[in-house]
Order: structure tokens, then C-alpha cells, then sequence
């Protein structure tokens, strides 16, 4: 069996995120990771995407559709479980080597509600939680300090625009994730750039998921033709969970009233030892 099959097979089940609070535009939602290890992300409530989704829909002839996003204000299966992930790779992890810490430097690609940067925090690496839009990015700033409280101790997290399709360098990281961010072709070829851009920089563990986005399949292509090491370019199903609240209906499905339902997640990691041979 696969070491990755083994991880999986071993550890806790995932268990569904369930409400904790409600505010203002905003609902709370506690995400089990582990059995010792709950963290709280905040997402938009339904009130502030239906906002969001008026804006995108109403956006002026001849700009680009992507300008406008609803989708990053609230929590995905593809998030827990690949913050789950992560935390399989940090020192208390069951079976996975040690690839996440203290002092780490951590970077969230499209970060959402940011709960991978909450995961990374919490086992002690500096997260940089960046989106291209700041409507997430907020409400990840309003849950750090929810979040420090809960654990006793201040989380080392800081947020910024950087958009997985522009021309700006990433910043140096020793971790990076991406869940969910598979929408497009062209993220999908994007985010296999910045894969390999990462590593070549010395990136030691890249994790994506996904939920069959349609970039999907090109983003498996083009990391295919960087050539990164063919058993390497392929997702493995894992369990998840959607959130199981309101939903404008033109962002998912609304699961206020039947509650969290079960969901398969694909979760690829690459390290440097996927990476092909630098020519000399």
C-alpha cells in the first residue's frame, strides 16, 4: 500500500464543521483537524453573498468575470481537508515525515477563509495568508484573534493580496497550499507554475485540493509537461465534509437545512523530489 494510503488509513475520521456563533454578516463554524486540534473560521453569512453575487453578476460590460468572486468567503470541503493534511506533515502528525513546524514559513495561496494558515499557525510557523480579493482576507483577520484566544497563545499570521495569476514572484516559503483554487484553465495552469516556481526555490512540501474544479485537468497537464515525476501528477480521494450552511444559491448548493454532507476531496503534495532534473 501507498505510505499516503497508509497515512489516511490511520488517521482519526474527519468530523463535519458545525456552528459556533453568528454576527453581523458572518457565521463562525469550529473545524475539527484533529483530536486535539479544533480551530474557528468565519464565513460570510448568506446576507453578505448575496451582496457579493450581485456585485459579480452586474459586473460592467467589458471587464474581466473573475474581477468580481464570490466563492472565497466561505468554507469548502477541499479546506479541511487539506489543512488536515498539513497538520499529518507537523511533528505530531501519525505517520507522515516532519515537514511543517516551528519558525516554518508558511504561504496560503488563494486562502478563502484561511483555514490552512490557521492550521500552519497553530503548529508554530509564520502563515502568510494571501487571496486576490480582500473580502476573505478580512474575515481571516477577524478569526486570528478568536482563534490565539482559543489556544492560549498568539498565532503568528499576517494576510495580503497576491493573485496566483499575476507576474509577482512569490514570496519565500517552506510550506505552501492551495485548496479549492482549481476554477479556471487558466489557474489551473497558473497554480502548476507556481508549484514548480516554489520548489525550484526551495519549497519543501507544496499540498493541493481540490473538489473537481474544472482547471483540474489542466493544471495536471502542465505540471506533466514541467516535468514533474509522473506518480507525482495525480490526486488521491480523501474524505470531506461541506460546511452545511446558507448558501446564495449561484455559489453552491444551500445546506442550511439538511446540515453537513459527506464529500471527495483530491489532494496532491509534490516535493522537491518530484521536480525533473535541472539541465546543466
Amino acid at each position: 500500500m501507498l505510505p499516503w494510503l497508509l497515512l489516511v488509513a490511520s488517521a482519526a475520521p474527519l468530523r463535519a464543521p458545525r456552528v459556533v456563533a453568528r454576527g453581523a454578516g458572518f457565521v463562525d463554524l469550529e473545524v475539527v483537524l484533529t483530536s486535539s486540534l479544533a480551530l474557528i473560521v468565519r464565513e460570510a453569512d448568506v446576507h453578505a453573498q448575496d451582496g457579493l453575487v450581485e456585485r459579480a453578476v452586474s459586473v460592467a460590460a467589458g471587464a474581466a468575470a473573475s474581477d468580481e468572486d464570490p466563492y472565497g468567503v466561505v468554507l469548502w470541503p477541499a479546506a479541511q481537508a487539506t489543512a488536515r493534511a498539513l497538520m499529518e506533515h507537523t511533528a505530531a502528525g501519525e505517520g507522515a515525515a516532519a515537514l511543517l513546524g516551528a519558525g516554518d514559513r508558511f504561504l496560503e495561496l488563494g486562502a478563502g477563509t484561511g483555514l490552512c494558515s490557521l492550521a500552519a499557525a497553530s503548529a508554530g510557523a509564520t502563515a502568510y495568508a494571501t487571496d486576490y480579493r480582500t473580502e476573505p482576507l478580512r474575515l481571516i483577520e477577524q478569526v486570528i484573534p478568536v482563534n490565539s484566544a482559543r489556544l492560549a497563545r498568539r498565532l503568528d499570521i499576517r494576510t495580503g493580496i497576491l493573485d496566483i495569476c499575476g507576474p509577482a514572484a512569490l514570496p519565500p516559503a517552506d510550506v505552501i497550499a492551495a485548496a479549492d483554487v482549481l476554477y479556471f484553465r487558466t489557474t489551473g495552469v497558473a497554480l502548476a507554475g507556481r508549484c514548480v516556481e516554489a520548489l525550484r526555490a526551495g519549497t519543501r512540501l507544496v499540498v493541493v485540493g481540490d473538489c473537481g474544479r474544472p482547471g483540474r485537468g489542466a493544471f495536471l497537464e502542465e505540471l506533466a509537461a514541467r516535468g514533474i515525476r509522473r506518480e507525482a501528477v495525480r490526486f488521491r480521494d480523501v474524505p470531506g465534509w461541506s460546511a452545511g450552511t446558507a448558501r446564495n444559491d449561484l455559489i453552491a448548493p444551500d445546506d442550511s437545512l439538511a446540515g453537513p454532507r459527506e464529500a471527495v476531496v483530491g489532494l496532491l503534495t509534490l516535493t522537491q523530489a518530484d521536480l525533473p532534473p535541472q539541465r546543466e
